[in-house]
């Protein structure tokens, strides 16, 4: 679907500094994890977000730890995973997260796209998924801004 060595671009590369400083300052969101390991993590999330932003017409989402909006106004979540096979555990964790921040009365999202991509083997991505919130967990569907 894209390549993220086409993403070369110096406001891709500020924005997941920023996300990852803001990981790193808190102990709870560290994990007792680098700096430098944290901006990696969020780099290779953020490429498949920059890729959207800056192809397909999505938005940045301004609330903190909130990935995309799309171009009809809704909040995306994205995720990246290695392997085609992996996307069910990304489903589940996906959908607990969710429902926990409903429960929290947080701010939520109601759709997700997750991304393959195996940073070890390539730099291309592929979508593995577009998903849409039912009011339990999310289903697959066909995300028409992405055809």
């Amino acid at each position: 679907m894209f390549d993220k060595k086409n993403l070369n671009d110096e406001g891709f590369h500020e924005r997941a500094l920023d996300e990852a400083q803001k990981i790193y300052s808190k102990p709870s969101t560290r994990k007792g994890r680098t700096l430098e390991t944290i901006v990696e993590t969020v780099k290779y999330g953020h490429a498949a977000e920059w890729f959207l932003i800056q192809e397909k017409g999505y938005t940045d989402n301004p609330e903190e730890f909130n990935d995309v909006i799309d171009p009809d106004g809704e909040w995306v979540e994205i995720k990246c995973t290695k392997i085609q096979q992996y996307i069910p555990s990304v489903l589940q964790r996906l959908n607990e997260h969710r429902r926990r921040l409903e429960q929290w009365k947080k701010p939520v999202f109601n759709k997700a796209l997750i991304f393959t991509n195996d940073p070890d083997q390539d730099t291309y991505y592929k979508l593995g998924g577009y998903y849409e919130w039912n009011g339990f967990n999310f289903i697959e569907k066909t995300c028409l801004h992405l055809t």
